[in-house]
């Protein structure tokens, strides 16, 4: 103070007010500087604080919500003729592996063409010459195992098989979950080996099995051609309806507060959101996920490090 007040004393008067000026432009300066350096040190805090995570824009696309099942091809129908009287084989008549057609005569039974004869006349019933006619029930293919020319034949026992392989019925079995989803309506695709073709809902079981609480349901699919055999294995998908779905990789998967599956994203104000999600279709690679809005910012990395209601930079 007094080193400066020795120095205005040696100064001429027309100099003082420039000499204010400066001392009071100084002041300013220095007052500015100091809030200057304190709010930018507050923010830089402020910055440190916030968690980074890295963030992928995702949009959904319109896909089918489908039920997805294996099981194994059924012939339409299958069925053993067998004889009602005791006989003896007289001779096969079709080759085992041939089409056969409803009301074909396939295996000729001793005392046939007696028997026929004398229904002829009408001094034989319908039912009395059926015993010894044994025609096929419906068309279809006769299958190997059949009986052979001399072999006696005993009531009950099996003369010959035949299947209709013209369509065909797989079975499945719906969570109770699902069941309110499924009707007589709803579009089918199957797969059989590899190969695709559609279906329709021939039945489904009006009561759950008490055990597994899932319903039973046949699903047919035409098989005209005779392509496709009984026993390939198939995987039956039944379309629900169509859904907003986002791709995601499994890696981002987190778990709610209850153990609910779901993803974090990043909400309008920056802060973090947990969202449910209901997985459509699930592989090695991704999955197919619904629950979530059309466009959503996915956390990829660093979503097990932030809660949800967290503000945090996000890039």
């Amino acid at each position: 103070m007094y080193s400066f007040t020795y120095i205005l004393v040696g100064l001429n008067k027309s100099m003082l007010p420039n000499i204010k000026k400066i001392i009071i432009v100084s002041i300013i300066t220095l007052i500015n500087s100091i809030c200057y350096s304190s709010e930018w040190g507050s923010k830089e805090e402020t910055d440190e604080k916030l968690f980074s995570v890295e963030v992928i824009d995702s949009s959904a696309q319109t896909i089918k919500d489908s039920i997805v099942f294996s099981s194994t091809t059924e012939a339409l129908r299958r069925i053993e003729v067998k004889s009602e009287v005791m006989t003896t084989i007289e001779k096969v008549l079709v080759k085992a592996g041939s089409k056969i057609k409803k009301g074909q005569h396939i295996v000729e039974l001793d005392d046939y063409k007696t028997n026929a004869d004398l229904y002829k006349l009408n001094l034989l019933s319908q039912s009395e010459f059926d015993k010894y006619a044994l025609f096929a029930p419906f068309g279809g293919m006769l299958l190997d195992g059949h009986k052979i020319a001399g072999e006696l034949v005993m009531p009950g026992e099996k003369v010959y098989e035949i299947i209709d392989l013209s369509s065909l019925k797989i079975f499945g079995y719906i969570n109770e979950n699902e069941i309110l989803d499924i009707s007589l309506e709803n579009e089918v695709e199957v797969t059989i080996l590899g190969e695709k073709v559609n279906g329709t809902i021939d039945y489904i079981s009006p009561i759950s099995d008490p055990e597994t609480k899932t319903f039973e349901i046949v699903v047919k699919v035409e098989n005209k051609d005779l392509r496709y055999k009984d026993g390939l294995s198939s995987i039956i998908s039944i379309v629900k309806g169509n859904v907003l779905a986002h791709k995601i990789s499994p890696s981002i998967l987190a778990l709610g507060n209850s153990g609910e599956l779901g993803v974090k994203v990043i909400g309008s104000d920056n802060t973090v959101q947990f969202k449910k999600i209901n997985v459509i279709e699930d592989t090695s690679d991704y999955m197919l996920v619904s629950g979530l809005s059309q466009k959503e910012k996915i956390i990829i990395v660093g979503q097990q490090y932030v809660s949800s209601g967290e503000k945090v930079n996000f890039n």
